[in-house]
């Protein structure tokens, strides 16, 4: 458990460096499964979802070694077990390891993910997938899950019914050994897709785009060769540093930013009235309107407004707009709960449910869908944010606290008895002290 005192207030000031994305650092290294040679990776995040899969991959009998404070390298030549360790699976990523170990042993062994407070993460969109592929499916008691396929699956066309970020990735890895070709439609488009698709084809394997949303993988002998690649910065904690920036007044730069892959989020910018500008892949704000103008916001699968920005620019909004704006979430069926928390610091806020919309709008299951659910919020600004007790819940909402905090004067205190802060931001408080914040981990 972590619990973070701020004394809030302080004009922050300085350059932030962004690290390794922690929804691409582990995909990465579970990737190296489909190979016996050695493979290096580079900025790799040191967050607890990477940790847990260097632990897995070590349990299937992978040497895994930090060369460097963010170089990995994993030595998959010695696989002896198909069992993914439950603790694994805490961690959304550690889903991928499916079709991985299909690809590499034909058998795996794994108790599904759990889901979080903004929403079920079910996997039956991966296993639709590869029950697709020739994969055999065998439910046992406390919901384990025991899955068979062949060495080289079956060539097939399969279409996603709703996007799946981490099912793309599973039905990639699973498919890399086919006998033929594999197509995937209604594919994931999201660039930590695309760095592990160029992973693979580093390592051998021919997978490419060939029209939107849509992957093709043509079939290559077992194994895979060796590779030495760089993972792409984290375009979450890039938004996130850019709203911190704009709350403080446009006095910190983002290092390791990459404009292609916030486009969407500098464009959200530019519409209330803060402009970014990049160079060398530094961020830097360079016009912030007094006070924000509102808007309309609905999140989406990329390459639209993704849902984990939403919460941080939720805050900006109460914080620094003047009137009301509305959020529609699209993507979790349960993404609102960080509000109850944010109440307390004085962001005032109204859930509804959007009119003339129906299940199939929205990317979670259908079943999830309520006819009265509250997916949309309308966001009152601007606010004079005060100090407060808060409990973090998932990731995104923890940092959205922990800004509330550095703004609102005074001592805020924020309880995170499942580190998530600290599950999505490499060195957060070290980061944030640097830039002359008063903050400290407990």
């Amino acid at each position: 458990m972590s619990k973070f005192i701020i004394q809030g207030g302080k004009k922050l000031r300085g350059t932030y460096t962004v690290s390794g994305a922690k929804n691409a650092s582990p995909k990465l290294l579970i990737a190296s499964l489909l190979t016996k040679k050695k493979c290096v990776f580079h900025n790799i995040a040191r967050l607890s979802d990477t940790y847990r899969s260097i632990d897995a991959l070590a349990s299937l009998g992978a040497k895994v070694q930090f060369i460097k404070k963010n170089s990995v390298v994993v030595d998959c030549s010695d696989i002896y077990s198909s069992e993914i360790p439950l603790e694994a699976m805490s961690a959304r990523q550690s889903v991928i390891f499916i079709g991985a170990t299909l690809a590499r042993t034909g058998h795996v062994i794994l108790y599904p993910p759990k889901g979080d407070t903004i929403g079920k993460r079910p996997i039956n969109r991966h296993l639709l997938g590869i029950e697709a592929l020739g994969g055999k499916i065998v439910k046992k008691n406390n919901n384990r899950l025991e899955i068979f396929m062949p060495k080289r699956p079956r060539s097939m066309t399969y279409t996603f019914e709703k996007n799946t970020h981490c099912g793309t990735e599973n039905l990639i890895l699973a498919s890399v050994f086919n006998r033929g070709k594999v197509i995937l439609k209604n594919a994931a488009e999201e660039p930590e897709v695309d760095n592990l698709i160029d992973c693979l084809n580093n390592m051998g394997a021919k997978i490419k785009r060939v029209a939107p949303r849509t992957i093709e993988i043509i079939g290559v002998k077992p194994l895979l060769s060796g590779v030495e690649i760089t993972g792409i910065p984290d375009r979450l904690e890039a938004a996130t540093a850019l709203i911190l920036s704009a709350m403080m007044g446009g006095n910190i730069r983002v290092k390791n930013a990459m404009p292609k892959l916030l486009e969407k989020f500098t464009d959200a910018l530019n519409d209330v009235g803060v402009e970014v500008r990049f160079k060398n892949k530094i961020a830097s704000i360079t016009k912030i309107r007094n006070p924000l103008k509102t808007t309309n916001i609905t999140t989406n699968v990329h390459p639209g407004f993704m849902t984990d920005w939403q919460p941080i620019f939720t805050l900006l909004l109460a914080y620094m707009s003047k009137g009301k704006s509305i959020i529609h979430e699209r993507i979790f069926e349960t993404r609102w709960r960080y509000l109850d928390e944010l109440k307390k610091i004085g962001v005032k806020y109204t859930l509804f449910h959007p009119k003339n919309h129906t299940a199939d709008f929205y990317n979670f299951n259908n079943s999830e869908y309520q006819p009265s659910g509250s997916y949309a919020v309308t966001i009152y600004g601007p606010t004079k944010f005060k100090p407060a007790e808060m409990n973090s819940h998932d990731v995104r909402a923890g940092i959205d606290m922990l800004l509330a905090g550095l703004v609102a004067p005074g001592k805020t205190i924020i309880n995170d008895p499942q580190n998530h802060i600290d599950r999505g931001y490499e060195n957060i408080v070290e980061k944030l002290t640097d830039l002359g914040a008063n903050i400290k981990r407990l």
